[in-house]
């Protein structure tokens, strides 16, 4: 059995990978925030081999829970993909602690909670490989996403260290650093879908990086729109 685990997986980037490794046959364990989008994605997955849970990546105790519940599972875990993250606009001089906080908690303190659970799993399976999605946000700052840009570049920190730890047992690590990608996130914008990655392009290179030769890591992937950022 192949199993593959995505945080934040019932929508965009998230429900493209889900259903990139289901179409490769894989079991898969995906998270979302909500029972409703959850059951959402769960209609539009229509597939017994996906498998979605609501987590708050914030409790530790809550990811702990999940992990022990599915145990049955989750013990031939061979691929995390750490996706869930939050998105926010703000400016050192108007920006407030608080949302730094926030999106440190979920964009990096997640990562590490998931990663943290799963790793006697990882472990303990052939070719097991780890996913960061980062954003470009953590290669290069841009104005009105101070804290966004902070909490990206730390998971970028957190991904590399990762990546050192995690060598004497054989599992492998990648960071993703997607550019503007076509999402809900983007709803209401006037642009033409050309200005944009595909959700779909971003999960075939995750599964295309997990399938190269498992001495062989893909240490970093980055995809943005041909036309350039946005």
């Amino acid at each position: 059995m192949n199993v593959a685990f995505v945080s934040g997986g019932t929508r965009g980037i998230g429900l493209a990978i889900v259903q990139e490794f289901l179409s490769q046959g894989f079991t898969v364990v995906y998270t979302g925030t909500s029972e409703e989008s959850v059951n959402k994605a769960s209609a539009q997955l229509n597939n017994p081999k996906a498998l979605g849970f609501v987590c708050n990546l914030v409790s530790a105790n809550e990811v702990q829970n999940l992990f022990k519940s599915q145990q049955d599972i989750l013990q031939h875990l061979n691929v995390l993909v750490n996706n869930a993250g939050v998105f926010a606009m703000d400016t050192f001089e108007h920006g407030e602690e608080e949302l730094l906080q926030q999106l440190l908690d979920v964009n990096v303190l997640g990562t590490y909670r998931i990663s943290k659970a799963a790793f006697t799993h990882l472990k303990s399976n052939k070719r097991a490989h780890v996913f960061n999605i980062s954003s470009i946000a953590g290669l290069q700052a841009y104005s009105n996403g101070f804290s966004y840009g902070i909490s990206k570049f730390a998971l970028r920190g957190l991904s590399q260290s990762m990546r050192m730890e995690f060598i004497p047992h054989g599992i492998r690590v990648t960071t993703v650093y997607p550019g503007a990608t076509l999402t809900d996130s983007w709803a209401g914008v006037d642009l033409p879908p050309s200005r944009f990655s595909k959700a779909s392009d971003i999960a075939k290179s995750i599964f295309n990086a997990y399938s190269i030769n498992e001495h062989s890591n893909t240490d970093e992937i980055i995809i943005r729109p041909v036309l350039g950022d946005i």
